[in-house]
């Protein structure tokens, strides 16, 4: 949200008591009697700007710069901190309660979560989110199969030429690698997804760093946690993640709903709709060839 100086008409930033174009003060005595609106904390001083969250007028003594960027006033700012994930609190909570209480807040209340959330994090904490996001979808999953697989009587495999020891030691050298391969599958495509959503950003000229795209789209995967349900989790949280990737773009990218499902689900379709394109020219291709007779 930008705030003009009453005199230039440039835009000051929330905070300033002086314009950094004009130099004129920001910091204007009230007119007895006009309806200009007055500070709630300083009646004889002019209104900048409402808070952007109560709603109150403030003065620009009174006026602060928000995690997002928007006007608030001293109390609001105070009062509400602008690193409110419990993400970035993972040195106070520990990272298990702090990844539990963030999934649980994203997935519950979408909304809220995200017009809260600080929109900048670094690339690592971004990546370390989207880790455990993909450890937790796999992980259960992958041990019943593996259960599943020691449970088989050594009597099943015999005359196949095939060791149950050896069949065992496999399943486990397969569930330790997918435990080892799913984080950094899912931190590599976080990237690319993140890259290719990023550039839809900038097409449409959003402005925002790229380091804002990667945390939203790594804390879009919080369903993924679902995935400790057994064949459940796994494959229902990506579409659910999908969803929620279009509340995180809206919110964290200051943008509209517009924006935000362009932004989301322009890559998806795209790739969707090479698939199928790729799908019909093999098909014509062996029909008109007939391969395959």
């Amino acid at each position: 949200m930008r705030i003009p100086c009453p005199r230039c008409q440039s835009f000051v930033v929330p905070g300033a008591q002086s314009c950094a174009w004009c130099g004129a003060s920001l910091l204007q005595e009230a007119t007895p009697g006009s309806a200009d609106p007055v500070c709630a904390v300083h009646p004889e001083l002019r209104s900048l700007h409402a808070c952007g969250r109560c709603g109150s007028f403030a003065c620009a003594r009174c006026l602060r710069k928000g995690a997002r960027d928007e006007p608030l006033c001293a109390a609001c700012h105070d009062r509400v901190p602008a690193d409110a994930l419990p993400w970035d609190r993972r040195d106070e909570l520990g990272t298990p309660r702090a990844y539990w209480q963030t999934c649980v807040a994203v997935m519950l209340r979408p909304t809220a979560t995200f017009e809260r959330a600080r929109p900048v994090g670094s690339v690592g904490s971004s990546l370390g989110f989207a880790a455990l996001s993909n450890l937790a979808a796999s992980f259960t999953t992958a041990l019943v199969y593996l259960a599943i697989l020691l449970a088989i009587p050594s009597a099943m495999t015999e005359g196949d030429n095939v060791s149950a020891h050896g069949l065992r030691l496999v399943g486990l050298g397969v569930f330790g690698a997918m435990m080892v391969m799913a984080p950094v599958m899912g931190m590599l495509v976080a990237l690319i997804n993140a890259a290719l959503d990023h550039v839809v950003f900038r097409m449409d000229g959003t402005g925002q760093p790229f380091e804002v795209t990667l945390r939203a789209n790594a804390l879009s995967m919080s369903p993924y946690l679902m995935g400790l349900i057994p064949f459940c989790g796994i494959y229902g949280a990506p579409l659910w993640a999908l969803g929620l990737r279009i509340f995180a773009y809206r919110s964290m990218h200051r943008t509209t709903w517009g924006t935000a499902v362009l932004g989301a689900l322009a890559v998806p379709l795209l790739s969707c709709g090479l698939l199928f394109a790729g799908y019909a020219v093999v098909a014509v291709v062996g029909a008109a060839t007939g391969f395959g007779k």
